[in-house]
């Protein structure tokens, strides 16, 4: 095709390398000494905005702790599961994840994965007729036989789609921690800021879990400077135009496009990158503008990191409140609408089947 055949390749840079910045250092460090202290049962929840380099974390964290190549051969001191809605109308369960867990420690008899990739149709029947505390029960099990030491759950922000009532989120965080605590391994919970809700409303998790907070860069002194240390490495890769000799010299746009969350400054850049390879030109301002998040994308990151920092307790910046306050008018859905039922006639809330805890 005409369209890409002159487009060099090579002038893309997906930015896709580690900067060891001071909140992700922080936070690795945090992390590390509460897995090697942590006991049996007890909970370390991490949490930040999308993009903040939870994931990445949780796999350097492994290598740290257990070592690099652990879970090779029949013991698996790490257990990490990322968390999919696969079930009816994109719902998590809690029998769904069991059973990815029972993938991920291959169970001999809940495994359906075959090393052909086909499956075993008596497999899954037998999955299918199994009943859910059967089937954790021999996770449980399965656990203690792989001698796990931790059960790490990524993207755990998904289990606030178990319904539209948070109490039900809550059940399966109790439920978590009851597993960890009967197969003797550390919950590790990681996600972004929805899940906090669930999180601090379990009173029964509460009191053994210990938060870690992957935090964004925030607008003081200290943090817009550490912001700029990290702009400065991506103008070492990057094929700047002479217009713009440095990433530094649009610092504020950067920040009020990505609100301090280095892992939407690498996507932003990236993007530009592609776009300036496509155009066979250079990166300059007019591109990095092009290709910043509208408005109405940016209100839906703002919103969510302003509720998570308001419950832990963190005062918001400018940069959040203004992307807030200017969008949040015109996304109201509808005005609520006043019941025309008469008082104590209204009939009992009632959960599916699927969502009773």
């Amino acid at each position: 095709m005409d369209e890409v055949k002159n487009i060099d390749m090579t002038r893309v840079t997906n930015l896709n390398f580690k900067i060891p910045h001071r909140n992700w250092k922080q936070a690795f460090a945090e992390a590390f000494v509460l897995m090697t202290t942590a006991m049996p049962g007890e909970v370390i929840a991490i949490v930040g905005p999308t993009r903040a380099g939870k994931t990445e974390m949780l796999g350097q964290l492994g290598n740290a702790v257990c070592g690099v190549g652990h879970g090779q051969g029949d013991e698996q001191p790490i257990v990490l599961i990322e968390l999919v809605n696969d079930d009816s109308n994109a719902r998590f369960t809690f029998r769904s994840f069991i059973l990815q867990a029972l993938e991920v420690v291959r169970h001999p008899f809940y495994s359906v994965n075959s090393d052909d990739g086909w499956g075993d149709p008596l497999v899954d029947t037998r999955v299918e007729r199994a009943k859910e505390k059967t089937l954790n029960r021999a996770l449980i099990r399965a656990l203690i036989q792989r001698k796990t030491r931790f059960l790490v759950i990524d993207e755990a922000q998904h289990m606030r789609y178990v319904s539209k009532e948070t109490k039900a989120a809550v059940g399966v965080m109790d439920a978590l921690k009851s597993m960890a605590k009967k197969s003797n391994v550390v919950l590790i919970i990681a996600g972004t800021y929805p899940i906090l809700e669930a999180i601090n409303r379990s009173s029964h998790l509460e009191g053994r879990k210990y938060d870690i907070h992957l935090s964004r860069y925030h607008q003081t002194e200290a943090d817009l400077e550490e912001f700029q240390w990290i702009l400065a490495h991506y103008d070492e890769v990057l094929d700047l135009d002479e217009s713009l000799p440095s990433l530094i010299q649009c610092t504020e746009l950067l920040y009020q496009g990505t609100f301090g969350c280095i892992g939407l400054v690498r996507a932003w850049l990236y993007h530009a990158s592609a776009l300036a390879a496509t155009h066979q030109k250079k990166i300059d301002l007019s591109l990095i503008k092009k290709t910043m998040k509208s408005p109405m994308q940016l209100y839906s990151i703002a919103e969510e990191i302003l509720t998570g920092e308001t419950i832990l307790g963190i005062s918001p910046c400018t940069a959040l409140t203004s992307a807030v306050e200017a969008q949040a008018p015109r996304s109201a859905a509808s005005k609520v609408r006043k019941s025309s039922s008469k008082p104590f006639q209204r009939k009992a809330e009632r959960f599916e089947p699927g969502n009773r805890m």
